[in-house]
């Protein structure tokens, strides 16, 4: 660990510099990402562009958390540990003389005593087992493409927190694909909350929330798109979002 801490704080100014010239790029990369989205016309265009943009700020975070870690080992971390090395040196071994205690005699010997025999008791048979009732079997929807599947949500399940949806988002050309969800009320509002540019095979395609919507029943539907801007017809899979 101290070996860690010393490499940070000898080498903190190239780190310093270089999170600096990241964070230069990253900064020009977010600002034409902007101005692709001011100039998108297609909602699929900027919401690619708006993800791009999710990541720049995910790199930023991490690059703050570098500069945090490194400026910690220089200058509170390592100090401390030097500090607690040059005590424990300091400090002599402390010797303790232990009185060696007198043996005590044994105890004398009881007697034993007769115990009178019990009568057994009845054994008590065990009380039924209640067998409990298997919970019903989520059948998953019937996706009408088969680089374009949720495996995970079943159809009418009942979301009492935050799922992760599973599946498959692979396509000829694949370009991006995304998730939308629209209540029973407005079924072709469609409103996106997870996406991403790279295919997914039997893995994690997002996860929702339903506390962030109102009871009620809704749809969730896959998107997938090539890179001509078309799309499959998407999978979709209607769910339940209880009260409170």
């Amino acid at each position: 660990m101290t070996v860690f801490l010393q490499f940070l704080a000898d080498n903190a100014r190239i780190i310093y510099g270089a999170v600096a010239l990241l964070a230069l790029y990253f900064l020009y990369r977010a600002l034409s990402l902007r101005r692709e989205r001011r100039s998108a016309i297609f909602p699929l265009e900027k919401e690619v562009a708006m993800s791009r943009l999710y990541r720049l700020f995910g790199v930023a975070i991490s690059l703050l958390t570098v500069l945090g870690v490194t400026w910690a080992a220089s200058n509170v971390l390592l100090p401390e540990l030097e500090t607690i090395s040059a005590v424990e040196t300091a400090t002599p071994d402390v010797l303790l003389l232990i009185d060696t205690p007198t043996p005590t005699p044994p105890p004398p010997t009881a007697t034993p005593t007769a115990t009178p025999t019990r009568k057994p008791r009845p054994t008590r048979k065990p009380p039924p087992k209640v067998e409990a009732t298997p919970a019903p079997e989520i059948a998953p929807p019937a996706c009408p493409t088969a680089g374009v599947v949720i495996t995970s949500l079943g159809v009418g399940q009942t979301l009492t927190g935050p799922v992760q949806i599973i599946g498959t988002a692979n396509i000829p050309n694949f370009q991006f694909y995304k998730l939308e969800w629209s209540s029973a009320a407005a079924p072709e509002d469609w409103h996106w909350f997870a996406g991403a540019e790279t295919p997914v095979v039997n893995g994690v395609l997002g996860s929702f929330n339903p506390a962030l919507v109102p009871p009620g029943s809704y749809n969730i539907r896959l998107v997938v798109v090539d890179n001509t801007g078309n799309f499959p017809p998407p999978c979709t899979v209607q769910v339940h979002v209880p009260g409170p």
